[in-house]
């Protein structure tokens, strides 16, 4: 609007008030958005292409809880027979007890291995 700098030391007082309300007017004033109508063809068009979905579910999580649920049963299973050879030996120590603590812990997680796998076969259907 004006070529030179604005100096406030060489503005009258009327200058100045007429300056004020200028800059009251303009930062009061609320700009409105122009939008220009090819604006969402363009964003589009400079997207990369999408990737195909695969179509062929997998199933890691199923596969891996099928794995820990015979692996848990051959553990339960060697610990039982473990377990009664240390009977049968009369050896009960603290040996004793932790085994039969890791036993109760594999057979709980046996059981809900076998519990998540139950409900999510139903739950699949």
């Amino acid at each position: 609007m004006h070529d030179e700098p604005l100096n406030p030391d060489k503005l009258s007082q009327s200058a100045m008030e007429h300056l004020d309300q200028r800059i009251v007017r303009a930062l009061e004033t609320v700009p409105e958005p122009q939008i220009p109508a090819d604006f969402a063809t363009r964003v589009a068009s400079r997207l990369p292409a999408r990737l195909p979905v695969s179509l062929t579910p997998t199933h890691y999580g199923q596969n891996a809880m099928l794995i820990g649920t015979v692996v848990s049963l051959v553990a339960l299973l060697v610990l039982a027979l473990h377990s009664t050879a240390l009977h049968s030996t009369a050896l009960h120590s603290t040996g004793h007890a932790t085994l039969g603590l890791l036993e109760s812990l594999l057979f709980a997680q046996f059981i809900a291995l076998a519990v998540w796998l139950s409900v999510w076969r139903h739950s699949s259907r």
